[in-house]
């Protein structure tokens, strides 16, 4: 686990990545981010490679901007479906009297030349919530390993850039896919270290082979 430093560029060979999953900020101020992370990883996924990054609904527009101009191919818009407490108020920019009250999550795929996940998938997951109890953005295991799990193979290279408290970690591993992640906070990657080298985490999700099944 390494901090990143440099936020220029990974320390990570051109076209050795098979899945980049991951969650930014979703402030206005963060949306280069998005930028960034397209362009690294139009560099560092292998051919058929998927970019898979969460985002918020405010911006969803400067998101999809930025992703675009990196030559990555838009493959889906997943959602992931919020309820009780995981869900959450947004106060409109144009009337701040009026809000939107959030019941799901975008995750925006993106491939680097044309090709599909490795089995079917749907739309619409329910997740189990955000788990704050290792970062304060933290999501749900259940949500990344589905995903990591449709769009990979065991085996395969899984990328989280911005790990935060490292769920995308615990998802690979109990899906027996190789790991590396970098965040810009010291105490994520450590928190991230001892988490990987302690799990108990016990999801009963089923795997899919490529007819979905």
């Amino acid at each position: 686990m390494l901090a990143r430093a440099d936020v220029a560029r990974l320390p990570l060979p051109d076209e050795s990545v098979d899945l980049i999953f991951t969650d930014p900020p979703y402030s206005r101020d963060a949306l280069p981010l998005y930028g960034w992370l397209a362009q690294e990883a139009a560099r560092v996924l292998s051919p058929g490679g998927f970019l898979l990054a969460m985002a918020g609904g405010t911006y969803l527009n400067e998101v999809f901007r930025r992703l675009d101009d990196s030559g990555l191919m838009f493959f889906w818009q997943y959602h992931v479906v919020l309820t009780g407490w995981a869900s959450g108020i947004v106060w409109t920019r144009s009337r701040p009297k009026t809000t939107i009250n959030v019941r799901n999550k975008p995750i925006i795929a993106y491939s680097k030349g044309d090709n599909t996940p490795r089995t079917s998938t749907i739309s619409m997951f329910n997740g189990s919530g955000g788990d704050k109890r290792f970062h304060h953005w933290g999501q749900d295991i259940s949500s990344a390993r589905y995903f990591i799990d449709c769009f990979t193979s065991p085996g395969d290279l899984v990328c989280d850039p911005m790990v935060g408290g490292g769920t995308t970690g615990v998802a690979c591993q109990l899906l027996n896919r190789r790991f590396i992640g970098f965040d810009l906070d010291m105490d994520a990657c450590k928190i991230t270290e001892d988490r990987l080298e302690n799990s108990d985490a016990i999801v009963n999700l089923p795997l899919f082979n490529r007819n979905g099944k």
